[in-house]
């Protein structure tokens, strides 16, 4: 399944079921179709250094996420 994150304009495949429960449950993102081979290649585009900002940026928000659910 595709996820867009609202708050940044990414598009993830996600793979792992539980991940997907959470994203569909959030607010944050957005299930959508399959991004088409144009919009890969701007992806494939980026630099190390977006793709770590990216991924650090993603992991911080699953914590925060998951902590707001603990809270619940």
């Amino acid at each position: 399944m595709w996820f867009l994150n609202q708050e940044t304009g990414c598009t993830w495949e996600v793979m792992d079921q539980e991940l997907t429960l959470r994203l569909q449950a959030s607010g944050h993102y957005e299930q959508v179709e399959e991004p088409q081979p144009d919009e890969t290649k701007q992806e494939a585009a980026q630099t190390k250094v977006q793709a770590t900002k990216n991924m650090k940026r993603t992991e911080k928000a699953q914590i925060k996420e998951e902590q707001e659910t603990a809270h619940e």
